[in-house]
């Protein structure tokens, strides 16, 4: 009987064997479908993936623009990133104030870098990021740094985080550049003020009375911030506050929304012009932001060191 044990015994480990499975007589068995009672052995090699993948989907990369920064610590510093994806966003740089840091060059005011990131519990963290256009021409130009910090300054006052909107990063992307290239300043910050407006839903109307509908003509129309659009001169008393426009500020505006920048910049407004254009549209679009502009400040400063500002 002993016997018949021993034998049957092996015929149950050979078999289990086969199964690459291994028997435990005094409580069942181990492998993929212990028993009760049994031993059961961890796939370390499952878990690593499993640890693998969870870093892999932490971890993502996305072309951004740097439209603002503050330092953290000693050597760290928050950055406020605008990405075609993403949308705006804010992000850690750690050690970027260090004199050796490899983040540092590629992580300026109004660099556009393609970076990688991880996903952090309330910050995201950068790990790398290489230049795509550093835009060195802004620092070295009075007038082009001054339009450039307006423009950035007015996307963190008009856009949410988190909301992703690729027309307003090309829209932010071309502007900058046709600052860095010389371009007219004027033109290319009041084209971007009425863009940026109309991407987020604002657009003026500058064909039709905002009130009764008729159609604008050349005359004593006035701009209202607060319907969002053109009164004509008998709807004008419903927004007493609305300024009236002069004929040559009506055509800049009307040139700018229906032909564009390129269009606009062919046309040289006199100063006192050119300043009411600026009132109608940066205040427009203050009116939304509901804030005042540091940079408008900077930009009424360099109108003084540069007596042919709006006219080149």
């Amino acid at each position: 009987m002993k016997a018949a044990i021993i034998e049957t015994s092996g015929v149950i480990l050979e078999t289990y064997h086969r199964l690459g499975k291994s028997v435990n007589f005094e409580g069942g068995e181990s492998g993929n479908n212990s028993a009760p009672g049994g031993t059961i052995e961890h796939n370390d090699a499952t878990q690593a993936h499993s640890m693998t993948n969870t870093r892999r989907d932490r971890i993502y990369r996305t072309d951004a623009l740097v439209v603002g920064r503050s330092d953290l610590g000693e050597t760290d510093r928050i950055l406020t990133l605008y990405s075609p994806s993403r949308g705006k966003f804010r992000a850690v740089a750690k050690g970027i104030r260090r004199p050796q840091s490899k983040l540092g060059p590629h992580l300026e005011l109004f660099h556009q870098s393609r970076l990688m990131l991880s996903k952090g519990r309330e910050l995201d963290i950068v790990t790398s990021a290489e230049t795509i256009d550093a835009h060195w021409a802004l620092r070295t130009d009075l007038d082009a740094f001054g339009f450039s910090s307006y423009i950035v300054e007015l996307l963190n006052q008009l856009t949410e985080d988190r909301q992703e909107n690729p027309q307003v990063y090309d829209l932010l992307i071309r502007s900058l550049h046709l600052l860095a290239e010389g371009v007219n300043g004027f033109a290319v910050v009041r084209h971007y003020e009425l863009v940026l407006m109309s991407l987020l839903g604002f657009r003026p109307q500058l064909v039709n009375c905002v009130r009764c509908g008729d159609e604008i003509v050349a005359g004593e129309n006035a701009f209202s911030f607060n319907l969002g659009g053109l009164l004509c001169p008998l709807c004008r008393s419903c927004d007493i506050s609305a300024p009236v426009l002069s004929i040559n500020a009506q055509k800049y505006i009307r040139v700018l929304d229906r032909s564009g920048l390129s269009a606009a910049v062919q046309l040289r407004p006199d100063p006192v012009t050119a300043q009411e254009i600026e009132r109608t549209l940066s205040g427009y679009a203050r009116h939304y932001a509901e804030r005042e502009s540091r940079s408008l400040g900077v930009m009424k400063s360099i109108r003084e060191w540069s007596p042919e500002y709006g006219a080149h």
